[in-house]
């Protein structure tokens, strides 16, 4: 019988006391890299668009939505649109600006055209 532990066999010992006393040994080395890799992930609040319309005819919604969810995801604010073949903004500018004050960070395109707008300087 070959012997999978650190200690000396004996033969009133079972295989499943032999595998306890190496078990022992395995979860420190496990510990250690599972606290290294845990990281703090902040929920963030994006201001961003919704893409909507249809091929070749995009239409944009201006919303505030959870940074970590889809582009198409339900958002928690519907706060405009955009039309770009019109050149048509509607803008909720008060809403925006609520957001903006509670910390929402606006995309580079949103950031542009709120500025466009005069919603922030």
């Amino acid at each position: 019988m070959i012997s999978t532990s650190l200690a000396p066999s004996t033969s009133g010992l079972s295989s499943v006391a032999n595998l306890a006393s190496t078990q022992s040994l395995r979860p420190v080395a496990q510990r250690a890299c599972l606290r290294q890799s845990t990281l703090q992930i902040e929920n963030k609040v994006a201001i961003r668009f919704q893409r909507f319309g249809r091929k070749k005819k995009p239409f944009y919604r201006l919303v505030a939505i959870d940074s970590r969810s889809r582009r198409d995801g339900r958002p928690l604010e519907r706060l405009g649109h955009y039309d770009p073949l019109k050149k048509e903004t509607n803008l909720d500018a008060p809403a925006i600006k609520k957001w903006l004050e509670v910390g929402a960070v606006p995309s580079d395109t949103v950031s542009n055209l709120l500025k466009k707008a005069m919603v922030i300087e």
